[in-house]
């Protein structure tokens, strides 16, 4: 009895995690605001440090930092991004922020 126990224990624990992953995997990885976020700094950070490789790559590792990216979770934000990219919607926004918010010097 004490075996079926146990069995049934780690069965439930098992589906429940499963249901919890494939829950979460329904979730995007980052949101459509945050990728905005996330493509206003980059674009920004292109313009600012144009000229400064060393900066530049300093200041993408910072953003990769800031949004969680990893190797991990590229191929993720790759797919993402292909999805978002697609929003002209969003891509304008995007260009409208970094032309206030970091035009090119």
């Amino acid at each position: 009895m004490r075996l079926i126990a146990s069995i049934f224990t780690v069965v439930t624990a098992t589906l429940s995690l499963g249901l919890s992953t494939s829950t979460l995997a329904d979730e995007p990885f980052m949101s459509e605001k945050q990728y905005e976020n996330y493509s206003v700094r980059y674009q920004c950070i292109l313009n600012r440090f144009h000229d400064d490789l060393e900066k530049k790559e300093q200041a993408l590792i910072q953003l990769d930092d800031d949004f969680g990216l990893n190797d991990d979770n590229f191929d993720a934000f790759d797919e993402l991004a292909s999805e978002y990219e697609r929003d002209q919607d969003l891509l304008d926004e995007v260009r409208a922020r970094v032309s206030e918010e970091c035009p090119i010097e």
